[in-house]
């Protein structure tokens, strides 16, 4: 691996554990192993860059949140869920997941 590139990886990581890891422990959210790498990825992914504002201007069913959805779907693939019902299952019982990709209800999804 290029020098640069480990030490900009190390850096990051660093910078991570240093900002955000007290940030959940101050709002005591317990977060397992796995979804400490959920938060890592999402947090080295910065997937809220490359969503643009969202106007729905139609009849329908009201919107919904695309962060949270996609950050679900980033969290579904970390945490290796085969379908999409096995993570709003997982949305549904895990409080702390919720939070991470940002559904401030246990409704917010669903």
């Amino acid at each position: 691996m290029n020098t640069i590139l480990r030490t900009r990886l190390m850096q990051f990581w660093q910078q991570i554990q240093s900002n955000l890891f007290p940030f959940l422990d101050a709002i005591e959210l317990a977060l397992a192993p796995k979804l400490q790498e959920v938060v890592t990825a999402l947090e080295m992914i910065e997937i809220e860059r490359f969503l643009g504002a969202y106007q729905f201007a139609a009849i329908g069913r009201p919107c919904k949140d695309r962060t949270a959805i996609t950050r679900a779907f980033v969290a579904k693939a970390v945490l290796n869920l085969s379908t999409t019902e096995a993570l709003i299952d997982r949305l549904k019982a895990d409080f702390s997941l919720r939070r991470i990709c940002g559904f401030s209800s246990r409704m917010g999804y669903a």
